[in-house]
């Protein structure tokens, strides 16, 4: 009989302790849930602040505030309510311990990975000097992500209690040994950052060596600059020679360039007739190639057996005229055969004197 009673009480006891249980963990579910939550209303809340922000101030880090914190805020709040939750819950003490250091670690990720979404997408609103060309410069992003991750990363091994001061010392004594053995690296490196912050060749750019390379600018990154040639072939040449060799910039002030097309008559030409035919062809042309300028012709002197002109057009880019100098040519031969126009092969004629 005492037995059955001591049977009974225990399982009564087992029972309540059930419910505790249970009731913990619903609290728990409960404290996560609320947080979580919470998490998804201000996340909406910031979001649509800075968008109605953006729109009446036309902020262009707005989007990219925008694009940076999507989600984020969500994850932090899922990190806060699964972590506190698990302090409401039935779990060993140890098992919450680890689980706050892991915590801290995430969120601390998770806004080092913001803070670096942010800058380098301000540097891609912000660093072009036209809307037209809207590549980023991977050099100082590069930069930018390697300084905020380290930043990030000391202070994740604070937050595990590693002290960071033999990391800096250690960094600071091997900066100076990395520095001499990577020489033409970090050559290369700060070549890179003036040539960039000097804004005279980005991305887009149509560029001519001295040394005889040329093409458009394809990326610049923290090592090299890579050309893109009329072949489409890519050219790499490093910042260090790039920052000392003279180049000409065919971009700047402005794309936009006037190309000359030198041509010859006859001398039985009529040059009105020439004038008007040449540039009918021309203005043909750059309408097809959606140019709006009119071309200008010249005559630029009598030669020895012709009459001898140049005709100028605009192109919207360097790399443009290639194409369009190919379809005048063809289209103004085969106007001058039709329109009876003689384009006259050098000739050089020859006296010989008698003697007596």
């Amino acid at each position: 009989m005492l037995k059955d009673t001591l049977n009974s009480a225990v399982s009564k006891a087992n029972h309540i302790s059930d419910i505790a249980q249970v009731k913990d963990w619903f609290t728990a579910l409960l404290v996560a849930g609320t947080i979580i939550f919470a998490g998804i209303v201000i996340q909406r809340i910031i979001i649509i602040y800075i968008q109605r922000l953006a729109k009446r101030t036309g902020w262009k880090g707005g989007l990219v505030l925008v694009s940076s914190l999507r989600g984020m805020i969500l994850l932090i709040s899922i990190l806060f309510g699964v972590y506190y939750g698990m302090t409401k819950a039935p779990v060993d003490p140890h098992t919450v311990l680890i689980a706050g250091k892991f915590h801290v670690v995430f969120v601390i990720f998770i806004i080092t990975f913001v803070i670096a979404r942010v800058l380098t997408g301000l540097l891609k609103a912000y660093s072009n000097r036209e809307e037209s060309t809207k590549d980023t410069l991977s050099l100082f992003k590069s930069i930018i992500n390697i300084i905020v991750y380290c930043i990030g990363l000391l202070v994740m091994l604070q937050a595990f209690g590693i002290s960071i001061t033999p990391v800096l010392t250690a960094l600071g004594v091997g900066g100076l040994a990395v520095a001499l053995a990577l020489q033409d690296t970090l050559s290369n490196l700060f070549a890179g950052i003036q040539i960039t912050l000097t804004r005279t060749i980005k991305p887009g750019d149509y560029i001519h060596l001295t040394t005889g390379e040329e093409g458009t600018v394809s990326d610049i990154t923290w090592r090299s600059t890579t050309l893109l040639t009329q072949s489409d072939n890519m050219t790499v040449i490093p910042n260090s020679k790039l920052a000392t060799t003279i180049l000409t910039n065919y971009s700047l002030p402005k794309r936009n360039l006037s190309i000359s097309v030198p041509v010859s008559v006859s001398y039985n030409s009529d040059l009105e007739k020439v004038e008007r035919v040449t540039l009918e062809v021309a203005e043909q042309i750059m309408k097809g190639a959606g140019i709006e300028t009119k071309p200008v012709l010249r005559y630029k002197e009598l030669g020895n057996y012709s009459v001898n002109f140049n005709l100028s057009m605009d192109v919207n880019e360097f790399s443009q005229q290639y194409s369009l100098r190919h379809d005048f040519i063809k289209s103004l031969y085969k106007r001058f055969k039709a329109e009876g126009i003689e384009i006259p092969y050098p000739a050089t004629s020859v006296y010989l004197k008698k003697e007596n």
